[in-house]
């Protein structure tokens, strides 16, 4: 009974340094540094004109990098037994937060859209930022798929058969995570509904990532990834809703980015297929018809995409 207790006691003492201590810091250094951080955008001209035609800072999601950054820290000098590719995961997610960053500052704004942007890459042979965000997307997933079939190998065994399938689901991963990370962009055109997207998708993830045999340790750290992003999108959702600021393509690009890895490294292949279907369609559609448009012709969806909006 004692060898119980105390195995119940560290249980319950891991689970308290590993969640609940690290979650409540974030959300304190959320509360203090969301604040400064608009501040920071507005006194040096990160702001962009939203749809009412008002100035409003943006580039948010450098608050998301921010606590990242702050629970990574945490992980190394309190848990050093995370997942194994933490770093790689930290790294991937800068890459993908700083291509975001370079267009929310120098992106083109009449150029909006894959459809636009692949139309000057092909026409005149010309590099947008749209198309540095989607190659730098694309070496970030790399860095993350490859770094953890290697560790899967290692644990594992090799075997070709094993293999030669990985490196066949490579481009049909990556091809989710990609399409994952601009989907989340598409919907930051008005306040809140990225965010919106955001949380569905993630409780989505969590309902499909059930059909898996997910509750592994692994499978657990994957999930702890996706804690200071969830915490920072949570926390910068009321000035969102407000107008107060936008998340921007470093906010969006990093959400969708996170979203994508999710549904690859938690669910079964058929859901990713099923997933990646979804994404397709949605980015088919948009490719000619105004989501903003569709949107506002179905009352469901303009009651969902307005609640808790306010006039900015």
């Amino acid at each position: 009974m004692a060898v119980l207790a105390e195995a119940g006691m560290l249980t319950v003492t891991g689970w308290v340094w590993e969640w609940a201590v690290p979650s409540g810091l974030l959300i304190a250094a959320g509360a203090v540094l969301l604040p400064g951080t608009i501040r920071f955008l507005q006194e040096h001209g990160l702001s962009e004109t939203n749809y009412r035609g008002r100035l409003v800072p943006t580039a948010g999601g450098v608050l998301l990098w921010l606590l990242l950054l702050l629970w990574y820290l945490y992980e190394v000098c309190v848990v050093p037994s995370s997942w194994p590719n933490t770093d790689r995961w930290v790294l991937a997610v800068t890459m993908v937060c700083f291509a975001g960053l370079l267009d929310d500052l120098l992106g083109e704004r009449e150029v909006k859209g894959l459809r636009n942007h692949w139309k000057i890459w092909i026409g005149q042979r010309r590099i947008t930022t749209g198309i540095v965000k989607a190659g730098t997307t694309l070496v970030a997933g790399m860095l993350i798929l490859l770094s953890e079939t290697a560790h899967l190998r290692s644990e594992a065994g090799t075997t070709l058969a094993w293999d030669s399938r990985m490196l066949w689901l490579l481009p049909f991963k990556l091809l989710l995570i990609l399409l994952a990370t601009n989907a989340v962009n598409l919907l930051d055109v008005r306040p809140g509904r990225a965010l919106k997207g955001f949380f569905v998708s993630l409780l989505l993830l969590v309902w499909l990532a059930s059909w898996k045999e997910s509750g592994t340790e692994a499978s657990w750290k994957v999930w702890r990834l996706l804690v200071p992003l969830t915490i920072g999108a949570g926390m910068f959702a009321g000035a969102d809703l407000r107008g107060k600021v936008m998340l921007g393509d470093s906010g969006a690009n990093v959400l969708g980015f996170a979203l994508g890895v999710g549904f690859v490294m938690l669910t079964p292949v058929s859901v990713q297929a099923a997933v990646l279907t979804a994404l397709a369609a949605l980015h088919a559609i948009t490719w000619r018809r105004s989501l903003s448009v569709i949107i506002e012709r179905h009352a469901l969806l303009r009651w969902l995409d307005q609640a808790g909006r306010g006039r900015g």
